[in-house]
């Protein structure tokens, strides 16, 4: 029994029936996954991974094939006992790290209830694993009081307290720096050295190097030619960049929260201009201020003291809570599509919205398939991958070619191929005119960026980075100016 595999899955089939007809999203996967072993899964996003992993986690139920997981076929198993096995042999950490708590309980509430026999035992035992993740201060908080960051680490401190024999994560490292990444992938290689399996979706490099085996998948299919060529990201020399029209002023904002007796400084006295056609880099720890500063500039919170003001051609208001699509535009880290519009609905949604979808749908159509989402048009988001989610809503902040975007992580769901065209795209929007803001921890968006502001405990400290990194445009005349207000199509009425 000792070497028996953790998990099986014998020419498994998953089909989903959606609106616009049958998704084959697993087709004839076979693989095995050892005890005591980590194995990551990849894939471009839409490849299967998260189906696969929820189907070892019982969590749904292959159309055909076998999954056998702790020696217990799953496929056909009742609800009840389905459940039983789900408790004692395996725990499932989401993607989107919110999912994976109960709003009301506190960390150490949720502690109290996962902790399993595997686990170290009592207060003291939370404390030692949270610790791990460098979140032991936290115990006290509420989930929505955790950064993104905070949260994945938090998520994945529970699921090693439930001590189950096999640990599934889809994209844990995808929200983290890549210290708190390298710090959470310690703490794997620890407890599957102690005979714990681990299977991890993801696009990580990090998580690869630490693993035992790689599956690899594309198209629903198991595949083992290593998959898309990855075309490294343009590295020219910068041009000389005329003079920017500054779009966007933030003086002296601070932001605030309490909890418990405890203040939290989110950003503390930031001051900052926006200038057109730049790309700027916002750079730091889960947990620096990353988000609540995007939050402030983009009008959605108040700031307790300081001002933003815009200065858009196409909007006569400076308060960024009443700018139009066209002026300003959010990416932000949960993706906010509408569940009842399908993808090409929500990314045409803000040109419809402002009665210019004619004039619009020509660029759409470029941006989405600069993105891969023409062929998912028809799809509803949940039908999609989070990856795919994520292209989504950035295609539908692009979609009016705003004055200004500020993107939350806009590469974190996304595998090599996609990271890159996500970045040379908003590269090329910055190019055109647009000041895109790009919050990220990851550290190599600051070699296409303009401009790199460095966020550490709410305070924010600029890098003097060279003007125009990594461009694609060779004259000089032409770099900066914005995209044609009107690409009309020969489309008749506007809708």
């Amino acid at each position: 029994m000792a070497s028996e595999p953790a998990a099986i899955c014998i020419d498994v089939w998953k089909t989903y029936a959606t609106s616009t007809g049958q998704v084959e999203a697993l087709i004839g996967v076979d693989a095995e996954f050892a005890r005591g072993a980590v194995t990551a899964v990849v894939g471009p996003s839409g490849s299967g991974k998260s189906t696969l992993l929820k189907l070892l986690a019982g969590l749904d139920r292959a159309t055909r094939g076998d999954v056998v997981v702790q020696g217990r076929q799953l496929v056909g198993v009742a609800q009840r006992r389905m459940r039983y096995v789900r408790r004692h042999s395996m725990t499932y950490v989401f993607q989107r790290p919110a999912d994976n708590f109960v709003p009301h309980l506190t960390l150490a509430e949720h502690a109290s209830l996962v902790q399993g026999p595997g686990a170290p035992a009592g207060a003291q035992g939370h404390l030692e694993v949270f610790h791990q993740f460098g979140i032991g201060h936290k115990l006290g908080d509420l989930p929505q009081a955790l950064s993104g960051g905070e949260q994945a680490r938090a998520a994945f401190a529970l699921a090693l307290l439930r001590g189950t024999p096999l640990i599934l994560a889809d994209e844990p490292t995808a929200e983290l720096d890549e210290h708190s990444a390298l710090d959470l992938l310690s703490a794997v290689r620890l407890h599957a050295d102690r005979g714990v399996a681990f299977i991890l979706a993801t696009h990580d490099r990090n998580v690869t190097d630490i693993s035992d085996d790689v599956l690899l998948l594309e198209r629903g299919r198991r595949v083992t030619d290593g998959g898309h060529a990855v075309e490294p990201l343009s590295s020219e020399e910068p041009a000389t960049r005329p003079s920017l029209e500054t779009v966007a002023v933030a003086h002296g904002i601070t932001k605030s929260y309490g909890r418990g007796e405890e203040i939290v400084h989110a950003v503390s006295d930031v001051s900052v201009e926006l200038q057109a056609g730049e790309l700027v880099a916002l750079v730091g720890r889960s947990g620096s201020g990353k988000s609540t500063l995007l939050n402030l500039l983009a009008g959605w919170q108040q700031p307790d003291a300081g001002t933003v003001s815009y200065s858009v051609e196409s909007a006569a208001e400076a308060d960024p809570a009443h700018l139009g699509w066209d002026a300003l535009a959010v990416l932000p880290q949960k993706f906010g599509l509408m569940e009842e519009l399908s993808v090409r609905g929500n990314v045409e949604y803000p040109a419809r919205l402002a009665g210019r979808l004619c004039e619009r749908r020509e660029w759409i159509d470029s941006v989405m398939a600069d993105l891969e989402l023409r062929e998912l048009a028809d799809r509803l988001p949940q039908e999609i991958s989070i990856g795919q989610q994520q292209r989504t809503a950035l295609a539908r902040a692009l979609a009016l070619a705003p004055a200004v975007v500020l993107a939350d992580e806009p590469t974190a769901h996304q595998d090599a191929r996609f990271r890159a065209a996500v970045l040379m795209l908003l590269r090329r929007m910055a190019e055109s005119g647009t000041c895109c803001v790009v919050a990220t921890h990851e550290e190599e968006v600051s070699e296409l960026a303009d401009r790199t502001w460095r966020m550490s405990e709410g305070t924010l400290a600029t890098d003097p980075s060279p003007a125009g990194r990594g461009s694609a445009a060779t004259d000089p005349d032409t770099r900066w100016k914005r995209p044609p207000t009107a690409l009309r199509a020969d489309c008749g009425t506007s809708p």
